[in-house]
């Protein structure tokens, strides 16, 4: 799929009533005022110091929005009466670099932030702020408005391990989830289905492991040269948000495992084979025995870490089976050396071993809440899928944690009962069910909600396997979970959410994005199921 630039406020789009801003998510606290500042051919881009990027990202996407290119000119000293667009940076704003304020006038749009996310968080709220004039000009309300983030982790997974995702999409992705804030895009890297990420030191994880078995033809395989994620990388930092790795493991190692069979407890061979050909779940997964499981995943590690510059690793963790490590020779003889009482035991040293290594390279394990089974590592930050009843003595024990519960956030399950609709789950989680997720109630206390990093919506690709699909699943249903995770709980309705949202909706088709089903307010709550390979 090619890059589409986001013309997410091009014509046809009407405006909102009076003192209404059509804005996702919803501001911390904005107050519209009479009045208009109008775009013309004559507006400038005024950059104060250390705001060109995002300075020319703003013209790049008002020239997709609009059709006019504005210049950017280096701001000396503050403009005059010239209609001009001014960003700048406010160290005043410097405890929540995320953080911005606009200022709408008659000759002049102001936009302050302490950090380059701010600005380009800042920009995109000008973009949905603009409306088409009578005479097909854009125009801005007056405005003042005052913005910042309620969590710090605002996520998205995607899964490109069952489906392999083209960069092109992986970029108007980033660009998508920059537009409604979201800052982490987290990529589901490796599984049974496929290894994703190139490795200079293993290639046979790519050359072999990136590919289904030969007999089941028309399955695409693919995996990222570390230039093209490196390229990610940078388009995601341009614009607030950062790309988290996730490498599988104990279990859901198939993909590697046919690359280099030592790694199992068995010795293979291993076939790689499409979700639906095979069970959910392979009893085969690294061999915690094994010395050399531990000096491939150790030095896959070190080239993750210095692949990708953001603080955390994600492991997985999730549905190791114990099967092949009851009936190993070397898994026994290593719990007997490490004094371990059983198998769940023997994956709570798995993963902290790899937590320390990864430790020593000045990075943070986050896996799937099963890595708390058994102890969790002290450094190791926990995202919570199977539901939230374990996040209190966590967070109390003094762990980070990102919710993820699937009745809220899984965005392969079904959007509602209509019996046609594919998807996951035993009961659909619709776009109201999502939009009715507190990720921080007021149960949780302090001593909890400073652990809480935040919220992601998760996408697994067995069931959507094209990207047409995919986006059917996850909008409109992400910029619910985006005013979740950005917008104060007490200023959030559904009533106002789903009038904006209807008008998204009429931005997101303009730009060419397929949409899910309508705002149907039904919420029944989902089946716990597995992150890595439902059942």
């Amino acid at each position: 799929m090619a890059i589409v630039a986001a013309a997410l406020v091009s014509g046809g789009v009407a405006a909102p009533a009076a003192g209404r801003i059509d804005v996702i998510p919803r501001p911390a606290s904005c107050r519209i005022g009479e009045g208009r500042f109008t775009i013309t051919p004559g507006t400038a881009i005024a950059a104060g110091p250390r705001t060109g990027q995002a300075a020319s990202l703003l013209a790049g996407w008002l020239s997709t929005d609009t059709g006019l290119r504005l210049p950017v000119e280096r701001m000396a000293a503050p403009p005059g009466k010239r209609n001009t667009i001014v960003l700048e940076m406010d160290s005043r704003n410097d405890a929540n670099a995320e953080a911005y304020s606009i200022r709408v006038e008659a000759n002049r749009v102001q936009i302050q932030a302490a950090g380059q996310s701010g600005l380009v968080y800042g920009c995109q709220t000008l973009r949905q702020l603009m409306t088409r004039t009578h005479d097909r000009g854009w125009a801005l309300p007056f405005a003042d408005i005052k913005d910042w983030p309620r969590l710090s982790w605002r996520g998205l997974m995607l899964d490109c391990s069952r489906t392999f995702l083209t960069p092109a999409y992986l970029r108007r992705t980033i660009e998508l989830m920059s537009f409604y804030k979201l800052n982490v895009l987290h990529l589901h890297l490796t599984d049974d289905q496929g290894w994703r990420i190139q490795i200079d030191g293993y290639p046979e994880l790519t050359t072999i492991g990136s590919r289904f078995a030969p007999r089941y033809t028309g399955e695409r395989g693919g995996y990222y040269s570390k230039q093209e994620m490196r390229d990610l990388i940078r388009f995601g930092s341009e614009r607030g948000v950062t790309l988290l790795p996730e490498i599988e493991m104990p279990g859901h190692a198939t993909a590697a495992l046919a690359a280099y069979p030592e790694l199992s407890c068995t010795g293979g061979p291993f076939e790689i084979f499409p979700f639906f050909k095979g069970p959910n779940v392979q009893k085969d997964v690294f061999c915690a025995g094994n010395e050399r499981t531990f000096q491939v995943l150790e030095g896959v590690l070190s080239e993750i870490s210095e692949l990708f510059p953001g603080q955390y690793v994600h492991i997985g963790g999730d549905e190791c089976p114990k099967d092949r490590w009851k009936a190993c020779p070397k898994c026994q003889a290593r719990m007997r050396a490490e004094r371990l009482p059983d198998e769940n035991a023997l994956q709570a040293y798995f993963v902290g071993r790899i937590a320390r290594f990864l430790e020593s390279r000045h990075k943070r394990v986050i896996g799937w809440d099963e890595i708390a089974e058994g102890g969790a590592p002290r450094s190791a930050a926990v995202m919570f899928w199977r539901g939230t009843d374990g996040v209190v003595p966590l967070a109390k024990a003094g762990h980070d944690v990102v919710l993820s519960p699937t009745r809220y956030c899984y965005l392969d399950y079904r959007q509602s009962n209509v019996a046609q609709e594919r998807g996951e789950g035993a009961a659909p989680v619709t776009l109201e069910q999502v939009y009715s997720f507190n990720p921080v109630p007021e149960s949780f206390g302090q001593e909890v909600s400073q652990h809480v990093l935040g919220a992601q919506a998760n996408m697994w690709t067995h069931y959507a396997r094209t990207e047409e699909e995919i986006d059917k699943q996850i909008f409109p249903r992400l910029t619910a979970l985006a005013e979740v995770v950005w917008t104060p709980q007490a200023l959030r309705t559904w009533d106002d959410f789903k009038q904006r949202a209807e008008v998204h909706r009429q931005r997101l088709e303009k730009m060419g994005v397929k949409l899910g089903l309508n705002l149907q307010p039904q919420a029944a709550p989902g089946r716990t199921m597995d992150p890595g390979a439902p059942q």
